[in-house]
């Protein structure tokens, strides 16, 4: 992902000025329940929700993670890491960075969907992932479901999206949906952002975690260092995305009606 973030983009949206957004103490978290988070790809549940992670596992609320894609596709051209490669060692850092936020492996499920191809709705395999997750809805019973943004710039990341509103609807969860956001920080294009019209936002003070949210996503050594050396246009989290998720708090959306 290359795009830049732009004020123009997220004029009028309500990012445009994230820091006016209602801010609410951590202990606040205790009514969310149960929680399953859904993550597209390894890293994204410390990016987007480190924080609320650690605070709720510090309050003793069950926390569970679904990891979307493999993650196998961020340095397609090495030698040293290939598809299969890669993507155990993406698992490894995922459940790394969970331990250090309090959630066990036990509470992890993955999916292993294809890294930058996760299917869209009416596209081959979606069916089958969205019975995946309906399972691991129907298994958790979840009080609280935290899902990408709905119009993130990332395909994986809307899809995972729209399979969470699927397995939704199909298990009849009466479970509150959460959404945050990942790389529409990066948003090329306005109608990416999220309109007042249509959602409240909001803002979760972390500051009391956020080391360990910083370690979590140090953890992610494949993402945010060059230990994978062999491939120079592979992916790497640059300084200025990472500020985003370095901030004592974490931003959610929730829908209006």
């Amino acid at each position: 992902m290359t795009t830049t973030l732009t004020r123009s983009t997220l004029k009028d949206s309500l990012l445009e000025s994230p820091e006016s957004l209602p801010l609410y103490a951590g202990d606040s978290l205790r009514h969310w329940g149960r929680t399953l988070v859904i993550a597209p790809h390894p890293d994204d549940e410390s990016l987007g929700c480190g924080g609320v992670i650690a605070l709720l596992r510090e309050a003793g609320v069950e926390v569970a993670v679904v990891l979307v894609s493999d993650g196998a596709k961020s340095h397609p051209n090495s030698t040293r890491y290939p598809g299969p490669k890669l993507a155990a060692l993406r698992a490894k850092e995922l459940l790394n960075a969970l331990e250090i936020l309090g959630v066990e492996g036990d509470y992890v499920q993955f999916l292993e969907l294809p890294d930058g191809s996760v299917p869209q709705p009416g596209e081959a395999g979606f069916d089958e992932a969205a019975a995946d997750m309906q399972q691991a809805l129907a298994d958790f019973e979840p009080q609280t479901i935290l899902v990408p943004w709905r119009r993130d710039p990332h395909g994986d990341h809307r899809a995972s999206w729209h399979l969470a509103q699927h397995a939704h609807a199909a298990v009849e969860s009466a479970a509150r949906i959460l959404e945050y956001p990942i790389w529409v920080w990066e948003a090329k294009a306005p109608e990416q952002a999220p309109q007042a019209e249509e959602v409240e936002a909001w803002r979760v003070d972390i500051e009391p975690v956020l080391k360990r949210k910083k370690q979590a996503i140090a953890a992610h050594a494949s993402q945010t260092t060059r230990l994978i050396n062999d491939d120079p246009e592979g992916f790497m989290l640059r300084p200025e995305v990472l500020a985003h998720f370095h901030q004592p708090w974490e931003t959610f959306f929730e829908n209006r009606d």
